[in-house]
């Protein structure tokens, strides 16, 4: 094949624009002098000098060679992307007080959101900041959780346990939190095409939403309530680590501050895994 077929086609098949008489013109370079080709894991470079009838023309583009649907912006040098980003995970609480038995399946996480991804020219660390919202909830089955309005038991409007009444069934009863959140994290990747990503770093919860919901059975009759005014932190912070492949992926993150204000409530970090796309 000549040079000048070479060149056309990879003209074509790139769809590159250049500095031509009119825009998204395709570019037909007869008779190059020169011709370089410079391929990295993620940028293709293409460079002419010298064509027919013009000695001194020079033609210099760059095309993005990867699988993370980045887009380069013309005349940067930087990559860019948003990603969409979704979870459901199982919390196991730690820390807690010996009578608060949790039951793990009924303490879940699930989040959803964007995250906007800086990824440096011809690097393999992206770094991300996005916005979550996020629901947690953490259940315990062997007691119910109230709120005591008066202080009898505890602290004013303090959430505390209480037993079911006798011959109760189907008992369920949980903390439930509500959060806008905003994962700071960096990511690594590994392997020629990047499937491979260990992403890790805090997220910050701001905590907008809590109540108690409960429900149990007595006698085929179901009783259910839900109890806000709950005093919560309005802010908390988590560490999160992921591990992903072509997207799909496993989570791991720690919450050491514990969700409920000090003396209005049990006091527990928590600690998620689940599955993360």
């Amino acid at each position: 094949m000549d040079i000048k077929k070479f060149i056309m086609m990879l003209a074509t098949t790139a769809s590159i624009t250049a500095n031509a008489s009119e825009a998204n013109d395709t570019v037909v370079i007869n008779n190059a002098d020169k011709v370089t080709i410079m391929t990295s894991d993620t940028v293709q470079r293409v460079t002419v000098l010298g064509k027919e009838g013009e000695q001194t023309f020079v033609y210099d583009e760059s095309v993005p060679l990867n699988k993370w649907k980045m887009k380069k912006k013309k005349g940067s040098n930087k990559l860019k992307c948003w990603d969409f980003d979704f979870a459901v995970g199982v919390g196991t609480p730690t820390n807690a007080p010996d009578d608060l038995s949790f039951a793990p399946f009924k303490s879940m996480e699930w989040l959803f959101g964007l995250r906007y991804a800086y990824t440096p020219k011809k690097a393999s660390q992206s770094y991300s900041v996005g916005l979550w919202c996020d629901w947690r909830s953490y259940g315990t089955s062997d007691k119910y959780f109230i709120k005591d309005k008066f202080g009898i038991i505890g602290s004013e409007n303090a959430v505390v346990l209480s037993g079911y009444p006798p011959k109760t069934s189907s008992k369920s009863s949980s903390i439930n939190i509500f959060s806008l959140s905003v994962p700071i994290l960096f990511t690594q990747r590994f392997g020629q095409q990047g499937g491979f990503k260990v992403t890790l770093g805090p997220v910050v919860n701001f905590n907008v939403h809590g109540r108690i919901n409960t429900s149990y059975e007595v006698d085929e009759v179901i009783y259910s309530e839900k109890t806000k005014g709950i005093e919560y932190r309005s802010l908390t912070i988590d560490f999160m680590g992921m591990a992903s492949y072509r997207g799909i992926g496993i989570y791991c993150k720690y919450s050491p501050m514990s969700v409920l204000k000090k003396d209005k409530g049990p006091e527990f970090h928590a600690l998620t895994f689940g599955l993360f796309i």
